[in-house]
């Protein structure tokens, strides 16, 4: 239980001060290049680094765009990357409305468009992966290739290892003031609206205990090609994680071994190759019986 209270946690702080401080580029807080667009009822912020393909990353709860500080170096060197932070988190404003996670994909399709930008690659971590999966169900135009990196589409036991349902259920029921500070800073240090966080942390909390729900009938009619992403002791189920790899009919699959929630942080030359020969490679499905014939 504590091992997963601590991945948790480490997940929803990756990157704030950890990693982005391994970098000249201050990542989510790069002052010559951050903009803010209105998408629906809230100000969005984001960042662009590099030249070619656009590819949107979409960081994991209570993240930032600092989470892919171990990716944008590499994969900004090939694509256009648009990185930027989910509603009520990072330097993203919230409002009043439940945060959802079609909220959130109908957030970033809103950003999309105002940047004109159509047939993107996609790679979504944790929460990021469920949004990724909800722009490909719920906006398909936007969507050329997707990567989901630790993702689940339901939240009951049968997508989460049970200590981590109770770790959710846990957290919930923490006052804010009594967070561990590191998962406080997650909340306050870079949001414009400071004095909300108790708010935005209950929010998110619930965001996760009560979505996603989506069904294998939904994601089975996902028809771009999707490389599903998870470490082999992950937060996630495996056996969910083959669902979903198998529920989309255009996908590839990959388990790292030794790796966990965190596979972006604890494996990223592996992670950002994989990605990168995903994206620059003509997709084809693979016929399981071809070389019988």
């Amino acid at each position: 239980m504590k091992r997963a209270i601590m991945i948790i946690v480490f997940s929803f702080c990756a990157g704030f001060t950890l990693l982005s401080a391994q970098t000249q580029i201050q990542y989510g807080s790069n002052k010559e290049i951050g903009k803010y667009e209105q998408v629906n009822d809230i100000k969005m912020y984001y960042e662009v680094y590099g030249e070619g393909h656009p590819l949107l990353l979409i960081h994991g709860n209570s993240g930032s765009i600092s989470s892919w500080s171990n990716q944008i170096p590499s994969l900004s060197k090939k694509y256009k990357v648009f990185i930027a932070d989910s509603r009520a988190q990072g330097r993203s404003y919230d409002s009043d409305k439940e945060i959802t996670y079609s909220l959130m994909a109908s957030d970033y399709n809103a950003l999309l468009n105002k940047l004109n930008l159509d047939s993107i690659y996609i790679m979504g971590w944790s929460d990021g992966g469920i949004i990724a999966l909800d722009l490909a169900m719920n906006y398909p135009s936007k969507v050329k290739k997707m990567v989901l990196a630790g993702t689940n589409f339901n939240t009951d036991s049968t997508a989460l290892y049970p200590e981590v349902l109770m770790t959710f259920q846990n957290l919930k029921t923490i006052p804010f003031e009594k967070l561990p500070d590191l998962l406080k800073r997650a909340y306050t240090a870079l949001s414009p609206q400071p004095d909300r966080a108790p708010i935005v942390f209950k929010k998110l909390m619930n965001l996760m205990i009560k979505y996603p729900d989506y069904s294998t009938t939904e994601i089975s009619k996902i028809n771009v090609p999707a490389l599903i992403l998870a470490g082999d002791h992950d937060l996630i189920r495996e056996e969910h994680t083959l669902k979903l790899y198998q529920s989309i009919p255009h996908s590839q699959l990959l388990i790292l071994p030794g790796t966990s929630h965190l596979v972006l942080f604890e494996k990223p030359e592996i992670v950002n190759q994989t990605v990168d020969t995903f994206f620059s490679t003509p997709y084809q499905d693979l016929d399981r019986f071809y070389f019988l014939k």
